[in-house]
């Protein structure tokens, strides 16, 4: 037996994407629906192909099937009762947001199982009353409602064996009411609401607008010969809430431009992942939020540092961090990726607890970074392709794709820089407490340095929210099944990861870069005898040889270069003939001391000449320090301290140490073997078109053109239909 479905007449229907409405069983199971498109009955095709009448065993298999649902009828409900209809409750939500729901449907359910329909004030008085002597237990908990209010229940919500938990609910404040304004002030609005989404004018401004308008209206219709009622002007706070009505991604783009509407209300994509520990890291920079320093040598105050780290995608763990108070460059991305390579040997003391700490180092197969000059550049593909890492660039302005570091720099604020003593506070808390960061910071680099692993180290034992799991457990997880992928020469990956220069030419002179001579007589003479054959004829010097080369060094030391050797595939180190001049120097601390001897007409080309000029410029900053700018005092600070930093980094630089898998957390470690020797293009750079990047100065987004938008509902023209009318123009 077939279970039956309760057809109601003028009930609509919806059978394979067409609206249909019942109108009546034909007898013998057959079944009247009409299609609303074209007012013809509906047919059904059978399995011989035919066209027959539907059945209601065919209504159940289609019910069945989901190709046959019933579609709520709205014609007759008030506006309100209409978006209830069309709107989702759960009975429990319905509840909570309407007490007098449980009243609603005790009654209708009650009076429809009592068969009685829309009846008089008296007929539906003596039903209520029934309906109360029937159930008095349910009925003590309600006040009987009047009989005019059940009747408006009855037409409105629902039908007989349909009041559904959305009917009952009250929609008083939660539908948009009519509005009560003349039709020419709803028209003056919807202009203001345009004005304001289409120019860079304020809410304000728009306002004062629009009431000019009014008083301008106001004042024709007081000298007009007919009776017009004057205009009450809108508040501010009306004119608010239609101009927040209309916000969506158009307006907001045609007021502020595309790249902030993408931002405010385009969904986040996928976010990076990776299926085991050092797959992918992700590296970025950026400016402490809250930490003013000071130098402890020179006590010279320089502001805030940047700091530069790599954490690991699956893990969450901050592999390598650097600080410094230099801008963003290629040495800080390039000393990341090489710290990232070395073990964490001094958290063994600071959190015996956990050792696994100590292991958190390695090779990523791949890096994820932004389009900053520092990774677009060829050197930095360059020197990743020679580790064996790939380096894939984000989109051009899109933050949310390195939401894992963006979210770290956050979190790093709320765990140190707003705790941390010489904080940057606002101006307006500076003047209350008399508080000069210049004058009153005491942190300074190693300070900062080792508050930052103090909160690395929190960071890696405590719960992250993403993964739900600590960092350094979930490392530690990793590091047991994969075991550590290494770069096994400290060496040959400083050589690898550096600035690059080429082409560069090599004479029996050795190689010249930034007006200093590079030069090893054996080394020098090896290269010219491997790479002669290699050099094509035409341009050789006669009597001399020469050659292209690569060549590889360190911004932040100048003391030597590497020069790639195609014939032998390997690196081979220059160090500079001005040796107690380039010795910790760098490069832009080298370029500074050429500018200012230039600037002061002195000889630039003895070494004596070159270590004079550089003692004059010292003893004149230490001179004049006290009384620079803060600008001035953080360039300052860098031409002192370059030597300083890159001593403390040779000397603070941790050695690989190789051990077998034990109980303690240590995990087995893989040496790699870099690609540098087995690059065909070795001597090649990448040849790839240049990284987009992002236009230098701040520029104003271009306004978009408004759109057309459709004639308003009220059009002013109905209350104003006089010739003088058409002076007006808005």
């Amino acid at each position: 037996m077939i279970a039956p479905i309760r057809f109601k007449p003028e009930q609509r229907w919806m059978v394979d994407n067409q609206h249909i409405r019942f109108q009546r069983d034909l007898g013998d199971g057959l079944l009247l629906f009409l299609v609303e498109r074209t007012g013809g009955p509906l047919q059904i095709r059978a399995a011989d192909g035919c066209l027959r009448m539907p059945d209601r065993a065919w209504a159940v298999e289609a019910f069945a099937e989901g190709r046959l649902r019933q579609v709520s009828t709205l014609e007759n409900l008030t506006s309100a009762r209409r978006q209830a209809q069309q709107r989702e409750y759960a009975p429990d939500q319905v509840a909570e947001l309407d007490p007098k729901a449980a009243l609603r449907r005790f009654v209708l359910e009650g009076l429809d199982r009592m068969g009685v329909h829309v009846l008089g004030d008296r007929a539906l008085h003596l039903a209520l009353c029934a309906l109360w002597a029937a159930e008095p237990d349910k009925a003590a908990q309600f006040g009987k409602p009047n009989p005019r209010t059940v009747r408006r229940w009855l037409k409105e919500r629902g039908t007989p064996g349909e009041r559904t938990s959305r009917q009952m609910l009250s929609m008083s404040g939660r539908v948009a009411r009519s509005r009560r304004l003349p039709s020419v002030t709803l028209w003056l609005l919807q202009k203001a609401v345009l004005k304001y989404w289409s120019t860079p004018l304020s809410i304000a401004d728009v306002y004062a607008w629009l009431a000019c308008w009014v008083e301008r209206i106001n004042r024709w219709r007081t000298q007009s010969p007919h009776t017009w009622p004057l205009l009450e002007r809108p508040s501010m706070e009306t004119l608010r809430q239609d101009i927040r009505r209309l916000e969506c991604y158009e307006t907001y783009a045609a007021k502020f431009g595309e790249k902030l509407a993408k931002r405010r209300f385009k969904a986040n994509g996928k976010g990076l992942s990776a299926a085991r520990f050092l797959q992918i890291g992700c590296m970025d920079h950026s400016l402490l939020d809250q930490i003013a320093v000071i130098d402890g040598e020179y006590m010279l105050p320089v502001g805030r540092p940047w700091l530069t780290v790599i954490i690991d995608v699956k893990t969450r763990c901050v592999v390598a961090f650097v600080l410094s108070y230099e801008p963003p460059s290629l040495f800080q991305a390039l000393e990341c990726i090489k710290r990232a390579n070395q073990p964490k040997l001094h958290l063994r003391s600071r959190a015996p607890k956990f050792p696994v700490l100590s292991s958190i180092f390695g090779r990523f197969d791949e890096v994820v970074v932004d389009n900053g000059w520092e990774f677009s550049g060829k050197s930095f593909e360059d020197g990743m392709a020679d580790v064996g890492t790939s380096v894939r660039w984000a989109p051009v302005a899109s933050p949310t794709y390195k939401a894992i570091v963006e979210r770290f720099f956050g979190t790093l604020n709320e765990i140190l820089n707003k705790k941390a003593p010489g904080g940057v506070l606002k101006p307006e808390l500076l003047r209350e407490m008399g508080y000069d960061p210049t004058k009153d910071a005491v942190l300074t680099i190693a300070e900062i340095e080792d508050l930052i692993w103090e909160a690395i180290t929190y960071y890696h034992i405590e719960e992250h929210s993403g993964i739900k799991r600590p960092p350094a457990d979930l490392w530690r997880q990793d590091m047991e099944a994969y075991g550590i992928d290494v770069i096994g020469d400290d060496h040959q990956l400083d050589r690898m990861a550096g600035a690059m220069k080429f082409p560069c030419t090599l004479s029996r002179s050795g190689v010249e870069m930034f007006g200093l001579t590079f030069h090893d007589q054996h080394a020098t003479g090896e290269l010219l005898e491997d790479l002669i054959s290699l050099q094509p004829i035409q341009g050789q010097r006669k009597g001399s040889a020469t050659a292209q080369v690569k060549v590889k060094y360190n911004p932040a030391n100048l003391g030597e270069v590497h020069v790639w050797n195609q014939r032998r595939n390997c690196y081979v180190t220059l160090p500079c003939t001005d040796e107690r001049y380039s010795a910790g120097i760098s490069l832009w601390h080298h370029q500074q001391l050429k500018a200012w001897a230039k600037h002061k007409g002195l000889e630039f080309s003895t070494q004596e000449d070159r270590l004079a000029a550089r003692l004059k410029l010292v003893e004149m900053i230490q001179q004049s320090a006290p009384e620079l700018r803060l600008r001035q005092r953080r360039a300052v600070a860098r031409l002192l301290t370059a030597p300083k930093i890159l001593k403390a980094l040779k000397g603070n630089s941790a050695t690989l140490a190789y051990a077998p898998s034990r109980q303690d957390g240590m995990a087995p470690v893989i040496p790699h073997d870099t690609l540098a020797r087995h690059r065909i293009d070795g001597d090649t750079p990448p040849n790839r078109p240049p990284r987009a990047s992002k236009p230098k100065g701040r520029q104003r987004p271009e306004q978009a053109k408004p759109k057309q938008h459709p004639t308003p509902k009220h059009s002013p023209a109905d209350a104003l239909t006089q010739k003088p009318w058409k002076g007006f123009k808005l």
